[in-house]
């Protein structure tokens, strides 16, 4: 049985702080190119890959008859190219010197995946513009903040997001729309005029870049690619800055831990604003893979899987979640001897897998499981899971089914998302988080109030260090855009990123999230939740007395606990003719509903996002100061 090692000290461990530690095969340093003498951008990167993919696939959209529509490297190159031509040229990215030493040509993108969005990005790319992605869990006050603190003067869009944009409210100093498709709609046209902003189309653009080529800004290492702002969690958003060297050295940590070629076809489905899926796409184009883009409709996953049949995907837990659950279900209803071969075939591949780590099985796999397979389009050979944990019965029961390795990975925008991630063939890792990539070194410092010591032993007496994760490599951002409060908060003088997380450190080297420093938590789709900001808003509802508000990274939804106001509450229920005792109306589901009812007009007054109400409620009169 192979038995993986996941990291090795390189220094000795010093009072309040475990030693340092790296990946073996960065033992001797840590890796920032896949090949330092010629890539030091992702123009760099880029350029390679259009010379030696240019007429394989690069992007695909479905189109109305259900098949993949590809566009070549060569013509997404090309195409970037004119775009950016033509947004230099129409002055849709004047420079902005603000902040530090920084000349920033800045552009906001406002859309869901699609292929358009993708050749956007590879035009900042290749002529040193930067962009700002924004997105709806953002809220309207967030976004608010983000166009005012960047001051960028355009923003390129779907027209379903034009829409949403126009009815937002204040547009900071933006004042030019570029539509990803033409807007035919007299009336959105109108009320774009009518808000005093200019309408290009997508294509406009291109043709404009056509006409006037420009010459591109300067791009390095260090120039910006991406300001990502977080949704926030108490306060404004920050911005991480994140640079072309720090995408650059993730793309050198996955080429030996990811192993695709340019044969391998990528299911698109998770946002562009996030940097999950932004590492993935810098580390599928540098090897020449084909990125077939999902339709924008969540519902018709299935669809899209079925007509593109991936050989990739990356995914986030709500998603493996769904999968299992409809999987399961299926197991679960058959009846008669094809339910009796199917728990056997179950519990067998569970058993090797535990047992030998092996996901295969020569008959089970094709009398069985083939079916599940081909429902995700019959090709599939790796996923990649991050943005928050998944349990260890979900994986396990995916990787069987499917006979497919599932890679769990953990990040932080800050470090450029793939800091940590499991080793492909260690199917029996579940429940951790693997080992740090090549590009990074961790340590573990003590968190003595909450009794996490890097000194911590296991139930036999073994050395087992747990404190917060402090991350350090060319993976880390330089800072947060215009917050050098923020910044020095998050990033120690000597380089450490302080995530807040609190893990522990494993025998074999790898890692296992086991707390949060901050009373913060992520729901499964990777929303970040501060209870105490939800908390004191909800407070201020007359039904409220007291309020614990509860969710974990396994959920998609929170739940809470409330003590409420007795007096207020018999009033509620008299007004809705609910006539019980005081003690059956704490269980009336008509009772909840309108006490949720009256949090969720608190939160749409706050403008809280949607994942920030609160989905269900326990209703309970006995205090928790008793």
């Amino acid at each position: 049985m192979v038995e993986f090692q996941y990291s090795i000290p390189i220094t000795k461990p010093i009072p309040g702080e475990s030693a340092i530690y790296r990946a073996p095969r960065a033992e001797k340093g840590l890796h920032a190119s896949p090949d330092p003498e010629k890539i030091k951008s992702l123009r760099d990167s880029l350029l390679i890959s259009a010379e030696k993919y240019g007429d394989l696939n690069c992007v695909g959209t479905k189109q109305a008859n259900g098949e993949y529509q590809w566009k070549t490297y060569k013509t997404c190159m090309k195409m970037a190219e004119n775009l950016a031509n033509g947004m230099i040229a129409l002055d849709l990215v004047p420079p902005i010197k603000e902040y530090q030493n920084y000349e920033l040509h800045l552009f906001g993108v406002y859309s869901k995946n699609r292929e358009e969005y993708v050749i956007t990005d590879f035009a900042a790319i290749l002529y040193g513009l930067t962009s700002v992605p924004i997105y709806d869990t953002l809220g309207i006050q967030a976004m608010e903040f983000i166009l005012d603190q960047t001051k960028i003067t355009t923003i390129a869009a779907a027209p379903e997001q034009i829409k949403t944009f126009i009815a937002g409210g204040k547009f900071g100093q933006v004042k030019n729309l570029i539509s990803f498709e033409p807007i035919t709609d007299s009336a959105l046209l109108e009320e774009i005029a009518k808000k005093g902003l200019k309408y290009y189309s997508y294509q406009q653009v291109i043709e404009t870049g056509m006409q006037k080529p420009q010459k591109p800004y300067h791009v390095d290492k260090d120039t910006l690619y991406v300001i990502s702002y977080t949704s926030g969690t108490t306060g404004n958003p920050k911005g991480a800055m994140m640079t072309h060297g720090n995408l650059v050295s993730v793309i050198a940590a996955a080429n030996g831990i990811f192993e695709v070629d340019s044969s391998d076809v990528y299911f698109s489905f998770l946002p562009m604003a996030h940097i999950f899926e932004r590492l993935m796409q810098a580390l599928l184009f540098f090897k020449g893979c084909s990125l077939g883009m999902y339709c924008g409709d969540a519902t018709k996953m299935k669809e899209d899987i079925l007509a593109l049949r991936p050989t990739v995907m990356a995914t986030v837990p709500r998603v493996m979640n769904r999968f299992h659950d409809i999987f399961k279900g299926i197991i679960d209803g058959l009846g008669g001897i094809k339910g009796w071969l199917a728990r056997h075939a179950l519990a067998t591949k569970l058993s090797n897998l535990h047992y030998y780590g092996n996901i295969d099985h020569w008959i089970h796999d094709k009398l069985v499981f083939s079916k599940f397979r081909e429902a995700m389009g019959g090709r599939m050979r790796w996923f990649v899971l991050g943005s928050a944990p998944t349990s260890k019965d979900t994986l396990d029961f995916m990787k069987v089914v499917l006979s497919v390795p599932i890679q769990e990975g953990y990040g932080q925008t800050e470090s450029t998302g793939a800091s940590f991630v499991m080793i492909k063939d260690d199917h029996r890792g579940s429940g951790c988080v693997g080992g740090p990539s090549l590009n990074t070194e961790f340590k573990l410092k003590d968190v003595p109030e909450m009794n996490y010591n890097s000194f911590d032993k296991d139930e036999k007496g073994n050395s087992m260090p747990r404190g917060e994760m402090c991350i350090r490599g060319p993976g880390v951002c330089p800072g947060y855009y215009k917050d050098e409060e923020k910044t020095k908060e998050a990033i120690d003088e000597d380089g450490w990123l302080l995530t807040g997380d609190i893990c522990q450190l494993n025998p074999n080297g790898s890692i296992k999230i086991i707390d949060r420093k901050k009373n913060i938590f992520k729901l499964s789709f990777g929303e970040y939740i501060a209870p105490e900001k939800l908390e004191n808003i909800i407070k201020l509802c007359k039904s409220v007395s007291e309020i614990f508000i509860y969710g974990d990274s396994f959920e998609s939804f929170l739940v809470a606990v409330i003590v409420p106001d007795m007096k207020v509450l018999k009033e509620m229920a008299e007004a809705n003719g609910i006539k019980e005792g005081l003690e059956e109306m704490l269980h009336d589901k008509k009772i909840k509903m309108l006490v949720l009812n009256e949090m969720k007009a608190a939160g749409v007054a706050k403008k809280l996002s949607s994942f920030e109400f609160v989905k269900n409620v326990h209703l309970d009169k006995k205090s928790f100061r008793n």
